[in-house]
């Protein structure tokens, strides 16, 4: 029966003989060959939530594990200076509004003495229409028809004058209004920074703040993971060049080490982390595991290569790096491929039959 070994796994390949000569013969068997890496899982769309405000964490309305939707409400900050302000914009708006309606006070006391205006108009108009027919026939005289004029284009003038004032009274209340608004809409805005919302769908991972703490603008308040889980991993300098894009991954999760669940690789970040001093490569599962619980640690194998039926020997059996020797005492050139600190796949050079030793000189 065949063998599957994963790389860098310590497993003895071969019976030795207590012989002055140590000998063995090549073996075939199913090998793959892998890049160990350590990691954890993720979210493909992970974001913090970040206080644009300063203030006292009033009240928590979420905690770790609790799912949340787009644009719902998860802290609520306090300030006694922005609800001063957002109370000031208030009212401020309120009485701008009523005072610009139809019905407001300053309106409806212009929009009387206006109708006062043209009620003594019509009268003044009345009287200057008699006077103007009297001096025709010298019914009256100059002087009073003159005095009657004059106090009809006074009228006259009045009401234009009112209704000018009605009309810059309503122009300024509706400006006043207008400025008011804007001024409570900058509240409201600035309001909104003290209610901390989820951008997008998705679990609470961590929350950073407790409530009754003060909060600084820029600060984290929680970690949100959005989006579909993915394998973080962390692998070594010298290994990265093997790892490709969409090599198979099998994973051991820390919190059931006794099952593996199988992934592919990806995406390959370009740049050496210096913090965690690895590249970081990301792999996806092919099938979820059940109850996946998020920021989990794991090991992970990256599959490489695979061979079926591969001729391997013992590592300590290679001389130089290029050559075994044989039973008879030759030497046999070889041309080897995979390798790890145990053993070494052998591409030509030897066959099943052909028996190789290790001499104590060695």
């Amino acid at each position: 029966m065949k063998t599957k070994l994963i790389f860098g796994t310590l497993i003895v390949l071969f019976a030795t003989s207590c012989s002055h000569n140590q000998e063995t013969k090549p073996q075939r068997k199913d090998i793959v060959d892998a890049v160990f890496a350590s990691g954890f899982i993720a979210n493909n769309d992970e974001y913090m939530v970040i206080s644009a405000a300063d203030g006292y964490l009033n009240k928590s309305l979420v905690k770790e594990g609790d799912k949340v939707t787009s644009g719902m409400s998860l802290f609520l900050l306090s300030n006694e200076v922005q609800s001063a302000q957002y109370a000031t914009a208030n009212a401020n708006y309120s009485d701008a509004k009523s005072k610009n309606d139809a019905n407001s006070a300053q309106i409806q006391q212009l929009k009387i003495q206006i109708s006062q205006a043209k009620n003594q108009l019509q009268n003044d108009e009345t009287n200057y229409n008699r006077y103007a027919n009297l001096i025709k026939t010298n019914a009256v005289s100059q002087v009073d028809f003159d005095k009657i004029k004059l106090q009809y284009e006074s009228s006259k003038s009045n009401v234009s004058i009112l209704e000018k004032s009605l009309s810059d009274l309503k122009r300024q209340l509706s400006l006043n209004e207008t400025n008011a608004l804007e001024q409570l809409k900058i509240q409201q805005r600035n309001n909104k920074d003290f209610n901390l919302t989820a951008n997008s769908n998705g679990l609470i991972i961590s929350v950073n703040k407790k409530q009754g703490e003060f909060v600084k603008r820029g600060e984290t308040v929680a970690r949100i993971g959005a989006g579909n889980p993915i394998i973080k991993l962390y692998v070594a300098e010298e290994d990265i060049s093997r790892v490709k894009l969409n090599n198979k991954v099998v994973v051991s999760l820390n919190i059931e080490k006794q099952k593996t669940y199988n992934a592919i690789v990806s995406r390959i970040y370009p740049g050496f982390d210096s913090n965690n001093q690895s590249f970081i490569v990301e792999a996806t599962f092919t099938q979820l595991p059940d109850n996946l619980m998020y920021n989990t640690q794991l090991q992970a194998n990256i599959i490489t290569d695979e061979k079926t039926n591969a001729l391997i020997i013992p590592l300590n059996y290679l001389l130089n790096g290029d050559s075994v020797q044989l039973k008879d005492g030759k030497k046999a050139a070889v041309q080897k491929d995979i390798a790890n600190n145990e053993w070494v796949e052998i591409l030509s050079g030897l066959t099943e039959n052909q028996t190789i030793v290790i001499s104590k000189k060695q």
